[in-house]
């Protein structure tokens, strides 16, 4: 009792007032729930900022403690958001939150010191400390960039205004090359210029077309990639590729016609080139990646087409660089929209079986079965008649569009629509889709390439249109094949369950094999399967993936034999 009344009335001591304070803090928090754990640290480094007292080493050394302390749980809840693509929105926007709330706060207290540094140097007593606090502050701003782009956001409207002038900062200081660990964990040193030319580079790459986990790929080779290139400040036309100019708000902008000025600064790209293509080599001959300084997860040959791919953004003055291959042009009209290959190859189906209805009516020729009635009796069965006359009254039924989408461009090769949210969130980067546009007749297919979003509710879909008019087949296990189900405890050894397929026309003059379209879990290099068209029996053997959806690939195939199926 006599301890509950000295007590009363006694303020409990923040944890924010001093480093063994923190650290005993920091030893409470449910370790096994990071997202939990790291809203905790949350609420502490808010705190912290909302103190608005002058840096002090002391009050400093209780915000590092807070950061290094979050390194490990950001690492967690990242790696839980990137690990599940399909996740719901709730958890989604949970992990999302979380991290992007971390970022906000970290950053509201690094960059507050680093401004009272500037407007006071002389009365500062952390001068000693603003190396490593610029060179997290702009980490830490790089960092909430890349947030965005895995959502397909925009960036934070002043972001870039704020990292141009952190570097800037750093080179009036003379510290901008100078090496230094960011946190006492890491085994690599680096630079304030090394960390700006990372976002730099990475900034050229946010076009919509890459997945998050491609983009955190991509991240964690930047500081191999980067290493060794410089920023200049004097401009050599032969020898340049990017530039950056500090006093606008925004990234870097490839060479083309500039008039040089003091406030840009200037790079080269073609020892990246190179460093790139030596890594592509070493892969195709079987180096192991993470001895060439890539990370575990690059597998081929995914990991080889996006060496290629950023290649192909980076690459320097007089090699092929990104452009349109198609223009762009207004058109706003009704599009169709139906999503799931099996979806898809049933409206295909359709199409195929009433163009083909089209063309018999208007053709003299005898069907199949008509002429091996004549053939058989020199006459046509009333029998074979009849089926054929029903065959042509037969309805073909379409499965209902999944959407219907407003598109507002569009091109050769496919068209943009700005779309509502769905309820099942179903709209990610390389998804197939059937689609009809309105005043044609058949379905077309495509794949979604490029998201942005525009508004909270709304974003920008591009969907390339890889075929025109496919052909719906059915495949099946060649005879050789061990494949038996086994439903309920009945053996059903023999029984073949059909494979739904899209076929795709090649382009010879351009190299293009016919190819399919199958689930991926249909797929082996080497597998034998059969399907019948128009009474023909084609045998083929699958070859290789060419490309990889979600759920589906296309892959390229060779035809063994064919000859006219038995009746």
């Amino acid at each position: 009792m006599l301890k509950f009344l000295t007590t009363l009335g006694r303020k409990t001591s923040s944890p924010l007032t001093d480093l063994p304070s923190i650290s005993r803090w920091m030893e409470t928090l449910p370790m096994g729930d990071s997202v939990k754990a790291l809203d905790a640290i949350v609420q502490q480094v808010k705190e912290y900022s909302d103190q608005n007292q002058a840096a002090t080493k002391q009050r400093l050394a209780v915000l590092t403690a807070l950061d290094e302390g979050a390194q490990e749980l950001l690492d967690l809840v990242r790696g839980q958001y990137l690990q599940n693509p399909r996740m719901s929105r709730a958890v989604e926007g949970r992990l999302w939150n979380t991290v992007s709330a971390y970022y906000q706060e970290i950053l509201r207290a690094y960059h507050t010191h680093v401004m009272e540094y500037i407007g006071n140097p002389s009365g500062s007593k952390i001068a000693s400390m603003m190396p490593l606090l610029t060179a997290r502050t702009l980490f830490y701003f790089s960092l909430d960039a890349r947030w965005s782009y895995y959502r397909y956001t925009e960036t934070n409207a002043k972001l870039w205004k704020r990292i141009h002038n952190l570097y800037h900062f750093a080179e009036y200081e003379e510290f901008d090359t100078r090496a230094l660990k960011l946190y006492a964990a890491d085994e690599a040193e680096t630079t304030v210029a090394q960390l700006y030319l990372q976002a730099l580079m990475l900034e050229t790459l946010n076009t919509g077309s890459l997945t998050p986990r491609q983009i955190h790929m991509i991240e964690r080779w930047l500081p191999m990639l980067v290493s060794g290139m410089s920023l200049e400040r004097e401009f050599k036309p032969a020898r340049h590729v990017f530039y950056v100019t500090l006093n606008e708000n925004r990234g870097a902008r490839r060479v083309r016609r500039i008039t040089p000025s003091e406030h840009q600064r200037y790079w080269e790209t073609h020892g990246l080139k190179d460093k790139l293509d030596r890594l592509r080599s070493q892969l195709s001959i079987g180096a192991l990646p993470a001895k060439l300084g890539l990370t575990e997860d690059c597998k081929l040959p995914l990991c080889l087409e996006l060496l290629d791919r950023i290649a192909y953004f980076w690459a320097p003055s007089g090699v092929k660089r990104v452009q349109r291959a198609f223009e762009r042009k207004d058109a706003m009209k009704s599009i169709e929209v139906v999503r799931g290959l099996s979806d898809i190859c049933l409206n295909v189906r359709a199409d195929n079986a009433q163009a083909l209805r089209a063309q018999s009516d208007t053709s003299d020729e005898l069907s199949y079965a008509e002429m091996v009635d004549v053939h058989l009796y020199g006459f046509v069965t009333k029998r074979t008649q009849a089926k054929v006359e029903q065959g042509k009254d037969e309805k073909i039924e379409h499965v209902i569009a999944h959407e219907r989408w407003v598109m507002e461009n569009e091109s050769e090769a496919g068209y943009g629509a700005q779309i509502d949210d769905q309820a099942d969130d179903w709209v990610r980067l390389g998804k197939l889709v059937g689609l009809k546009p309105e005043k044609k007749g058949h379905w077309n297919i495509g794949v979604i390439r490029r998201l942005r979003r525009t508004h909270p509710n709304q974003q920008y879909v591009g969907i390339e249109v890889i075929a025109e008019r496919p052909l719906a087949l059915l495949l099946r296990a060649a005879k050789s094949e061990d494949r038996p189900l086994t439903i309920q405890g009945i053996d059903s050894v023999g029984v073949e369950m059909p494979i739904s397929a899209l076929y795709l026309k090649g382009d010879e003059r351009r190299g293009q094999p016919d190819v399919l379209i199958l689930q991926s879990a249909e797929f082996a290099s080497g597998r034998d399967l059969w399907f019948t068209v128009r009474g023909v029996t084609y045998q083929i053997r699958l070859k290789h993936a060419l490309e990889r959806g979600d759920d589906w690939l296309r892959a390229s195939f060779d035809v063994l034999a064919k000859h006219e199926a038995a009746r």
